[in-house]
């Protein structure tokens, strides 16, 4: 067998794309509850079946919107690096569309991390339980905060972020959620964190933050958790194959933050007084390594 060339390779990736819209059809028309057109619907179908029998037997409205969101943020930070290759690291979307999409499938990660403790660390589950805070840094359009607002009953949120579009946004949700009296908002950044023993969980999303800021900053986190409290260190997660990895490696860069290795991780959390190290799967494109406040 030959050694394929440029068009073959566009091919294949093409039909994966066209694949992922088309599950994403499927997902929104289920969504709407409507028939979609039944010339169009039946095809639609007969993709998804393509790539997995029965694979949305059994989805919820929330599964189906989390990847719903998955697959519309993917494909456009795909488009994104076709259009401007040469663009600078660094988050800088203010379209509404997409910071909303982006945070609804991001939404996840407090079920997640939820399901997670609740299996593996009963006794840290029955922290979140009782009255306490959670930091939710770089909160943009809020629907961590949200979903975390509504997990755990006695929780109050703190979301930080240094873009006024998406804390607008965020108003608007979390106003829509009915949990205005329960998330509060700062136009801050998490270089100027200055509470002191304040949180009991927090999220840093270290995707978006340069090395040396993430660094910097750790030990004002440490400054402002609570003796024990819980640090969720954030990452996009790449596959066990070597191209998933160089993927989330390149995102990572894009977004202005640093690819993470396990070991630097270790290490620069210890030198900020935090211990431990589990990692966690937080999201479809996310990770976090858990960590506890000495």
């Amino acid at each position: 067998m030959g050694t394929p060339t440029l068009l073959d390779k566009i091919r294949e990736l093409t039909v994966i794309a066209q694949a992922m819209g088309a599950l994403g059809a499927e997902l929104r028309i289920r969504q709407s509850g409507t028939a979609g057109d039944p010339q169009v619907r039946p095809a639609l179908q007969a993709v998804v079946n393509s790539i997995s029998p029965n694979l949305l037997d059994g989805v919820t409205p929330a599964q189906a919107a989390t990847g719903i969101s998955q697959l519309t943020y993917a494909l456009q930070e795909a488009l994104d690096l076709i259009r401007e290759p040469a663009r600078a690291p660094g988050w800088s979307y203010t379209d509404p569309s997409i910071l909303q999409e982006r945070g609804r499938g991001s939404g996840a990660l407090a079920t997640n991390i939820a399901n997670y403790l609740r299996r593996e660390r009963p006794a840290l589950a029955a922290i979140l339980q009782e009255d306490c805070t959670f930091l939710d840094v770089g909160t943009g359009a809020a629907w961590i905060a949200i979903e975390a607002a509504k997990i755990w009953p006695a929780m109050r949120v703190v979301g930080i972020d240094i873009l006024e579009p998406a804390l607008a946004l965020a108003q608007a949700n979390i106003a829509a959620a009915g949990l205005a009296d329960r998330i509060s908002l700062r136009l801050q950044s998490v270089a100027d964190l200055d509470d002191e023993r304040a949180f009991d969980l927090v999220w840093l999303p270290t995707m978006f933050i340069p090395r040396q800021i993430v660094e910097d900053t750790l030990p004002r986190i440490a400054r402002a958790m609570k003796s024990g409290g819980i640090l969720l260190f954030g990452m996009f997660a790449g596959g066990p194959d070597a191209q998933s990895e160089t993927v989330a490696n390149l995102l990572t860069i894009r977004c202005g933050g640093h690819p993470w290795k396990k070991d630097e991780i270790d290490a620069c959390l210890a030198a900020s007084g935090f211990a431990g190290g589990d990692v966690i799967q937080a999201g479809v494109t996310t990770r976090s390594v858990l960590a506890r406040r000495m």
